[in-house]
């Protein structure tokens, strides 16, 4: 269901993990947040589902700063990082914005069933 507003931002998500690492742990944790995204997109017939998946990219973009604060800290990388360093962040801003969709989706769906 590409039409979904919600699909379009974890689309994104997908595309934007698969563009920046440095080290094979950040690499696992971005490859982490893509699958689980990908996977979500298809989940969208069970909404609560779908919902509950977006928290796993979320979390995984946010443990790819931890351990980008520790390599640094321990002098595996240099202090200066490229702009790039950010797409985990936007990644996360957009899984978050894809969850809060799904939900106003399902909160939607079940309006409607109370009518009926």
């Amino acid at each position: 269901m590409i039409q979904r507003k919600q699909t379009l931002f974890l689309l994104v998500a997908v595309i934007l993990g698969m563009v920046f690492y440095m080290t094979w742990q950040l690499f696992i944790l971005q490859m982490l947040s893509s699958a689980v995204s990908l996977y979500a997109i298809f989940l969208y017939k069970r909404r609560k589902v779908q919902a509950n998946l977006c928290f796993i990219p979320i979390l995984a973009c946010l443990a790819w700063y931890v351990v980008l604060a520790v390599l640094i800290q321990q002098g595996k990388l240099p202090e200066q990082l490229p702009l790039t360093a950010a797409l985990p962040l936007v990644s996360a801003i957009l899984c978050f914005m894809a969850r809060k969709a799904i939900l106003a989706d399902e909160k939607l769906v079940r309006a409607a069933d109370r009518i009926r």
